[in-house]
């Protein structure tokens, strides 16, 4: 993509318990985590259908700063299930873009499929299906605020019933 803003954001993972996942993880490689926040999604689109999802949803990091996203589906389908077929496991890997426009329409002229989509007032993202992916999806994002670790984006709600 010619889009010179793209760098890595994140790995993405669908989990069947987050607290299980992030604890092992956290233990095992050190991984700092975000507190898990539900997110509720109701204008995204999966497969070109409006596809409304509550997910539990965290980041972490890794000490050398990699960063890695769970996610746990509560209500709906996300774009996860059409690589993992309702198992867990590795899902997306993302990158962040400076036009989603832009980078959509050089995704789908290299071949890939748009599968999902999803517009904010802060976050924009993308998610594609293409056979030269190795079985992941890769999703494109493009914040349009500045990203804080401890922002609560639209549509987030704290697990324990925090902000919303």
């Amino acid at each position: 993509m010619s889009d010179a803003a793209m760098g890595f954001l994140h790995v993405g993972m669908k989990v069947h318990d987050i607290e299980r996942a992030t604890r092992c993880y956290a233990a095992l490689f050190g991984i700092a985590w975000e507190p898990v926040r539900e997110y509720q999604l109701s204008h995204i689109t999966l497969e070109s259908d409006l596809a409304p999802s509550r997910t539990l949803v965290t980041h972490g990091k890794t000490a050398q700063g990699v960063e890695i996203e769970m996610v746990q589906v509560l209500e709906g389908k996300v774009a996860d299930d059409l690589v993992l077929h309702g198992r867990e496991g590795v899902s997306h890997i993302a990158f962040t873009v400076g036009n989603l426009d832009t980078a959509i329409g050089e995704a789908t002229e290299r071949g890939l499929r748009l599968v999902s989509e999803y517009r904010s007032e802060q976050v924009d993202f993308a998610f594609f299906a293409g056979d030269d992916l190795g079985g992941v999806l890769a999703q494109l994002v493009h914040f349009k605020q500045p990203r804080h670790e401890d922002a609560v984006p639209p549509g987030y709600r704290a697990k324990d019933g925090g902000r919303s």
